[in-house]
């Protein structure tokens, strides 16, 4: 097959991984970012990628450079570089390496670096003796461009009652998919836990895990001193961990570049296809919380362009918390039996804020040059599962590349109660936040009877108890001033 000129081809990735902070010689996200955008410049095999680096762009993270682009390139010898910083979202490394693709695909872009990292556990180390990495200057006072949509995650009632926080609502849509599916508690336990396993079993073979134990679903899924409960019913070995010291690099060129670099023809994978879909902020104004209307539109979407994804040869679902997965499975028709993951997940494999699609997409790349004739799919997933993204990879070229595309849901939506409001609710979902000394708050999705809702809390150890132990969903209360009681 002749090769459109044009045609996007990922040259080169990397990952960096520290398992113990390196408190003797610490290094800051640009060390750690640098390093990787050289791994994957040598990964290449061609000669000359480093100064042909046309774009070096950098997905956002926790740290606070105003410019880390123009400090990377600087340390890896790009001068040439325009310099980006994307918004957060985990979804921003899959749709923004469809952008940068579609970039290339027209001319714009000829070798374009996206790159992202961070020294959370070596900050956190430090902190802990009083101590902290030196803020290395910035002559820039912000990017060349700055890319993507504002991430919201909650307004300001929302964060007070802990309906923002991310373990929380995957948790609070967890009950919802066991309510609408007729489980028992201790049966949708153990179907998180089993799904949560195999990406334990994955983060084994993966040499930058961070938890490589292998822990089994009985492990997974029940508190101890080394796994506590965080939301229930989920314990911390199933939520996501960015307390890393990591990271990875992507370097994407058009079929021409990598021709004129030497890069060798059984180091690309070409980038196929990137779909995106938008779901509603919060999931307050989502029709039901047991299912995600924007993931159902890129099943349909997805299976009109590439056909059914249980036939895709390998795939990573977004594994930030059990929930997402299990409603991603449903709506593609995949079981949740084979493998989901190429890394291990946020769980077991910990990725720098916003990059675990990214680490995803570079073990993807591995994946595929060793299985040239096949197919991967990575899932990039945002906010409070409100913004998805899918791209398709192959180390066979596609016929025809397709830009990327992303389409908002227009499914019907309900309206945000007042967060003052009070009277009579049914329970639409629920979890208890854990603290040390064990339960500490409920945390409830509530429903009026006109169908609008708010976020309510109980430090009740009775309404505490009922939602560990009884069935709750579907169940009514009385709101007061965002205080729930049966």
């Amino acid at each position: 097959m002749t090769v459109h000129p044009r045609q996007p081809v990922i040259i080169g990735v990397s990952q960096i991984s520290y398992a113990e902070p390196r408190l003797d010689a610490p290094f800051d996200a640009i060390d750690l970012m640098s390093e990787a955008v050289s791994a994957a410049v040598a990964d290449t095999g061609g000669s000359g990628v480093a100064p042909a680096i046309d774009t070096l762009a950098v997905v956002a993270g926790l740290f606070s450079f105003r410019d880390p682009a123009a400090l990377i390139a600087t340390e890896i010898g790009a001068p040439n570089a325009d310099t980006v910083l994307t918004t957060m979202g985990g979804n921003t490394p899959i749709t923004f390496a469809g952008e940068l693709s579609d970039r290339i695909a027209r001319g714009e872009v000829d070798v374009a670096v996206m790159v992202s990292g961070e020294n959370n556990a070596t900050r956190r180390a430090l902190k802990k003796q009083g101590r902290r990495i030196e803020r290395r200057p910035e002559l820039r006072h912000g990017p060349e461009e700055l890319w993507g949509p504002t991430l919201e995650m909650g307004d300001e009632a929302d964060t007070a009652r802990g309906g923002e926080f991310p373990r929380n609502t995957y948790a609070v849509m967890d009950s919802a998919i066991r309510a609408r599916r007729g489980e028992s508690l201790d049966a949708a336990r153990d179907r998180a836990a089993a799904l949560w396993a195999g990406y334990a079993e994955v983060a084994t073979g993966n040499p930058h895990a961070a938890d490589q134990s292998g822990m089994t679903a009985i492990e997974i899924r029940n508190a101890s001193p080394t796994n506590r409960m965080v939301s229930w019913p989920y314990t911390k070995a199933m939520c996501a961990n960015n307390h890393v010291d990591q990271a990875g690099a992507v370097i994407i060129a058009s079929r021409e570049a990598a021709d004129r670099l030497g890069v060798p023809t059984d180091q690309r994978v070409y980038v196929h296809d990137t779909l995106s879909t938008i779901d509603t902020d919060s999931i307050l104004t989502r029709r039901s919380l047991d299912q995600v209307c924007a993931l159902g539109l890129a099943a349909r979407q997805i299976t009109d362009r590439w056909g059914p994804l249980s036939e895709i040869e390998h795939l990573d679902f977004y594994g930030c918390f059990p929930s997402v997965v299990t409603l991603s499975c449903e709506v593609f028709g995949v079981s949740p039996d084979r493998q989901l993951t190429v890394t291990g997940g946020l769980g077991f494999a910990g990725a720098p804020l916003n990059f675990a699609a990214g680490q995803s997409l570079v073990g993807m790349v591995q994946v595929l040059r060793n299985d040239s004739s096949s197919r991967g799919v990575v899932q990039g997933n945002g906010g409070h599962a409100s913004k998805h993204s899918f791209g398709l990879y192959s180390a066979q070229p596609p016929e025809k590349y397709r830009f990327a595309t992303t389409t908002h849901d227009d499914s019907p939506t309900i309206d945000q109660a007042l967060p003052d409001r009070s009277g009579p609710v049914v329970i639409d979902g629920a979890t208890v936040e854990h603290d040390g000394g064990g339960p500490a708050r409920a945390v409830l999705a509530c429903r009026f009877d006109d169908g609008s809702r708010l976020w309510a809390n109980s430090a009740e150890i009775a309404v505490m108890n009922a939602i560990e132990t009884d069935e709750t969903v579907g169940g009514t209360g009385l709101v007061r001033a965002g205080h729930f009681s049966f």
